[in-house]
């Protein structure tokens, strides 16, 4: 088969189509991709997804912003550290009636809630890991497809396993893709590590 340079959401489309070579499949296809990143979304958790963002607010609930996966971290800006709590922790304080500094926080749904409530208005600066935004006619390319095509590749492609079924291919693919998510999350884990320079988050409001 040619090869296709994957750049963008046509690129993968057509190379998806290119590796399955079943032309009744061409429909599937973007569904495929759709399903692949709801994947990327479950297991992944690596340094370029993650962003920073900022927020003043002397409510006890700060709404979380629409892509928000999984907290990292929780500071004002002072550089205070906030504390991760349980929920039940957290509802624990506020049976005990605490009050004063706010000093942690835990997750409800699809908000941050500060304990104690602040009271008065507070900076916050929390770092997240943010969903991955999906591909599209308006949304071609994203950093995972910019810096790992093949792992999108591989991964559009597993997923056509319900109507591939006994596909001889599918085992291949398999293997190939869980050995390039590990190789990324090692990769991640390596940039993690403090080497005397601070991590930077890409930046975005709540």
């Amino acid at each position: 088969m040619p090869a296709i340079e994957i750049a963008d959401y046509e690129d993968l489309i057509a190379a998806a189509a290119d590796w399955l070579n079943r032309q009744d499949l061409t429909d599937q296809i973007p569904a495929f991709v759709r399903f692949a990143e709801s994947q990327f979304n479950r297991e992944l958790r690596v340094r370029d997804m993650q962003v920073r963002a900022y927020t003043t607010s002397a409510n006890e609930l700060v709404e979380l912003p629409d892509d928000w996966l999984e907290h990292y971290s929780l500071t004002t800006a002072d550089g205070g550290v906030l504390e991760y709590m349980t929920e039940a922790n957290s509802n624990r304080a506020k049976g005990d009636g605490l009050a004063g500094e706010t000093f942690g926080y835990t997750v409800i749904g699809n908000a941050i809630e500060l304990v104690p409530a602040p009271g008065a208005d507070m900076e916050l600066r929390m770092v997240y890991y943010a969903r991955l935004p999906h591909l599209g006619p308006t949304q071609p390319s994203n950093w995972l497809l910019a810096k790992y095509p093949d792992v999108y590749l591989y991964s559009v492609l597993v997923q056509s396993m319900p109507y591939l079924k006994d596909d001889a291919r599918l085992a291949t693919w398999i293997q190939l893709r869980a050995g390039m998510i590990e190789s990324l999350r090692l990769e991640s884990e390596a940039a993690l590590r403090p080497r005397g320079g601070p991590l930077i988050a890409r930046v975005r409001p709540f």
